[in-house]
């Protein structure tokens, strides 16, 4: 049986018209056909043809293409129309899908501690946040540098795909109630933490995320062995708020800034109680 290349492929059964042109191929690059029989499984011939594979659009890379064709008889092969270059090619990929596609380098939603790095983005939301509705900020640019360089374990961000939409921060004070020197010294020996601000940014606010990280922060100073209590000051129509998540009204604060007066709140934290519940002992 021979094989002969023109204008397709067509095969005959006792004869083959001799090509006009001879064929100058490497023995590199062929196809090779197999044809076996499914009913007998008794003989296999091969024919192997030589022809340059850019001409029915192979790649040069590709270097053996193997069609295997199984027949009920031996007899005469008809023309084999899936020949053609366009079926000989790689096909083309299928539109990408959301599940195979790029996947985000950022986390949706992330809560860290903050970092020095972070205190220009702090002061912004802070800024904008606290002089709008009370003309003062509870820290300064400067001073939120300072307690994140020596505090930053006490701190807690909100940031949404690498942004920063929501921060609290604190620090340790050595007595249960607040002093003035609580808004700028950082007490390392101490077992009370100082909230000293909580702001959300403004295009995130209404959605309830205040509480959230509120609620977060409370429960990762449980976790903190030397953490007894924290507390805070705020003016009187924050009150309501800091109730919601557990902080008890412990009177006036004997701070003021200006002509602004403040309660001071207090949350019991127990955490030495808590690190032994869940320690085993």
């Amino acid at each position: 049986m021979y094989l002969h290349f023109r204008e397709g492929l067509r095969v005959c059964n006792n004869s083959i018209r001799p090509p006009k042109q001879p064929l100058h191929m490497g023995t590199e690059n062929c196809i090779e056909i197999k044809y076996a029989s499914s009913m007998t499984k008794l003989a296999e011939s091969r024919a192997r043809i030589h022809l340059p594979l850019p001409a029915i659009g192979i790649p040069l890379s590709s270097h053996l293409v193997s069609l295997e064709l199984r027949s009920d008889t031996m007899s005469t092969v008809s023309a084999l129309p899936f020949l053609k270059s366009s079926l000989l090619t790689r096909p083309p990929m299928g539109p990408i899908t959301p599940r195979h596609g790029r996947r985000h380098t950022l986390p949706a939603s992330e809560f860290r501690c903050l970092s020095p790095e972070d205190s220009i983005s702090v002061f912004e939301i802070e800024r904008e946040a606290f002089i709008s509705v009370s003309g003062e900020c509870p820290l300064h640019l400067d001073e939120v540098c300072h307690f994140l360089t020596l505090c930053p374990e006490l701190s807690l961000g909100w940031f949404e795909e690498g942004r920063l939409v929501a921060f609290i921060i604190g620090s340790l004070w050595d007595q249960e109630k607040l002093a003035m020197d609580a808004l700028t010294l950082h007490k390392p020996h101490g077992s009370t933490v100082h909230l000293h601000v909580l702001a959300v940014h403004r295009t995130f606010r209404q959605q309830g995320k205040g509480s959230i990280l509120m609620w977060r922060y409370l429960q990762y100073l449980r976790c903190l062995p030397y953490v007894r209590c924290a507390v805070l000051m705020c003016e009187d129509f924050l009150v309501p708020f800091y109730q919601k998540s557990g902080f008890k009204v412990q009177g006036p604060s004997d701070i003021t800034v200006g002509p602004l007066t403040f309660i001071e709140m207090m949350y019991p934290v127990r955490g030495h109680a808590y690190m032994r519940r869940n320690s085993g002992v």
